[in-house]
């Protein structure tokens, strides 16, 4: 499959003060659009206020030769140095944002969020104890989905419908985000009234990647009106 250009560089601009994230268009699409989602998460931080820095796993800082993850994995795992995003407010708990790690639901089930934002208190004692964070610990996830040669039936909706049940607390936001666009999924979502965006590519002319950054920055504003 080849990748639009535009996907790199996106993700490229809001990790600017990083060295190179090693970003390739040989990359998996599925891969580098749940990267593409992480970093307007980023981008939604530091609108609001936040210091944004990236370590690895072992908490050393990290400039340059990002990792990420290809599949689900334990936020605790050392096979490779992962990366993640350590965002600071000011008179706030500190929060990570994670790709790709599992998280157990209300039923102590475990489930994968393809994106991740959690206390950052709560990552250090998983990642300490080597146990997956509770979905009580997010402040936000985003299940991403990069359907480009293939239409969305309405069975995704369904699915993600079930993960909501199982990860959504008050105050956590959970949002649904895909690259194509489906009525029928639209639909659902609109009747169950999920926070959902579809069409969110960087180069779309309908500003569907700023009204998504917009609802993430109301996330964290209203996340600092609770925490301060």
């Amino acid at each position: 499959m080849t990748l639009d250009p535009n996907l790199i560089a996106s993700i490229e601009q809001s990790i600017k003060d990083a060295v190179s994230p090693l970003l390739t268009s040989p990359s998996k699409g599925a891969d580098l659009y749940e990267l593409y989602i992480w970093s307007l998460i980023i981008e939604a931080a530091r609108a609001e206020g936040a210091t944004v820095a990236f370590y690895d796993v072992s908490g050393s800082l990290v400039t340059s030769n990002f990792v990420f993850r290809t599949s689900p994995g334990r936020i605790f795992s050392t096979i490779q140095p992962y990366t993640h995003a350590h965002i600071a407010f000011p008179g706030c708990p500190a929060l990570e944002a994670h790709i790709g790690i599992f998280v157990s639901g209300k039923s102590k089930v475990i489930h994968e969020c393809d994106v991740a934002v959690l206390y950052a208190d709560a990552a250090a004692t998983c990642r300490a104890e080597e146990v997956h964070p509770k979905s009580t610990q997010l402040l936000l996830s985003a299940e991403c989905k990069f359907y480009v040669q293939s239409s969305m039936g309405v069975g995704l909706a369904r699915s993600y419908l079930g993960l909501v049940s199982e990860v959504k607390h008050t105050y956590r936001s959970c949002y649904f985000v895909a690259v194509s666009e489906s009525n029928s999924v639209q639909r659902l979502f609109a009747h169950h009234q999920k926070d959902w965006e579809t069409g969110v590519t960087p180069d779309d002319p309908k500003g569907r990647p700023q009204r998504l950054r917009a609802s993430f920055e109301k996330t964290f504003r209203d996340f600092q009106l609770r925490e301060r």
